[in-house]
């Protein structure tokens, strides 16, 4: 009875190895969600790790992990390290490997130091917006020794569930988060981020109604009150004027309309003021064309900056680059600038 005992074991042991090594050393998951959101949004959103957090389907699972960034904010190089309770979320990194804009982002995934896996997001275009794909691709066997392969190769069996769990999660909290975003498409836009430098200024402070027309002859008549004391005591303008946006709400529109000068010691009259224009580290986007037709440039702005967690600071400005008394409509050039008040978020030069 007992040698019987022990074949049977033997033979199930034997069976066990056998169906063992015929099953995959390799899992691939995958899951999909739709977004209503343009590819150059989620494609933000999912070049870095900053918003990670706002959409894991981990994020919250365990409340005293702690979690640090490190690498490049967005790209290449960017990584994320976290250490938890083994039980929720144990400890380990993901690091971006590969990137291409709009359509890919791959990464190296370690779990508590020892297994890994290739994990990626590909991105493709749709009419309504973005179908986004979660995929996770892992060698199960790859330096776990025959016996600890083996198990893997078990435990193989139940990734999809697993994992793909928790990726329909993600990929429905992603949705949600983007959507929250605006809507605008920024594919386009020429933006940079850079240090505003000081300059010196004449300027005229102004309290307007929001009305288009009520603004464009407002700052027409400041600036032709600066020009006017300019010609007068023959200062040298140094760059071209700008309207420095103090508060825009439903009371109104409060601005400066300025001029950079190469100032001199000289009694100042009427309304004209003498200061700085704004200087820090800021946000700076180009509009070609009308001035009237800057509100989608705004828009994108908008959404370019709120994908990328950039906080505005307390003030924007516009600097009209041309002259629109030499130049036609559609070859005017506008610099948009925000001062942030958050600017270690990093971006990436488009």
């Amino acid at each position: 009875m007992f040698t019987k005992t022990l074949y049977g074991i033997g033979f199930a042991a034997l069976l066990f190895v056998l169906v063992g090594l015929f099953l995959p050393r390799e899992v691939h998951v995958e899951r999909q969600v739709a977004i209503e959101r343009p590819a150059i949004t989620v494609f933000t959103l999912l070049n870095g790790y900053r918003s990670f957090l706002a959409w894991s389907p981990w994020a919250g699972r365990d409340p005293d992990a702690v979690y640090e960034l490190s690498g490049p904010a967005t790209g290449v190089g960017a990584r994320l390290s976290w250490e938890g309770d083994p039980r929720l979320v144990g400890s380990g990194w993901q690091e971006i490997t590969e990137v291409q804009p709009n359509e890919w982002v791959r990464s190296k995934l370690n779990f508590d130091l020892q297994s890994a896996a290739d994990t990626w997001f590909r991105i493709d275009e749709t009419a309504g917006g973005a179908l986004v794909t979660w995929g996770f691709d892992s060698d199960l066997v790859s330096g776990q020794g025959f016996v600890g392969g083996l198990l893997a190769r078990y435990f193989g069996l139940f990734f999809d569930r697993w994992i793909g769990t928790d990726y329909e999660r993600g990929l429905v909290k992603l949705k949600t988060y983007a959507e929250s975003l605006p809507a605008a498409d920024f594919s386009d836009l020429e933006v940079e981020l850079l240090h505003a430098e000081p300059l010196d200024i004449l300027y005229v402070s102004s309290d307007n109604s929001a009305n288009p027309g009520d603004v464009a002859e407002s700052l027409a008549a400041a600036y032709r009150e600066i020009t006017t004391f300019m010609l007068d005591n023959e200062l040298e303008i140094r760059a071209q004027p700008m309207a420095i946006t103090r508060a825009w709400d439903e009371k109104g529109y409060r601005f400066d309309a300025a001029v950079p000068v190469v100032m001199r010691d000289v009694p100042l009259t009427g309304r004209i003021r003498f200061g700085k224009s704004p200087s820090g580290p800021a946000l700076r986007a180009i509009h070609r064309g009308p001035y009237e037709t800057m509100t989608p440039t705004y828009e994108k702005i908008d959404a370019f900056m709120a994908a990328h967690g950039l906080e505005e600071g307390r003030v924007s400005w516009e600097h009209y680059v041309v002259n629109p008394g030499a130049t036609p409509p559609e070859d005017w050039v506008t610099h948009i600038y925000f001062l942030l008040s958050n600017a270690s978020s990093g971006v990436p030069e488009p």
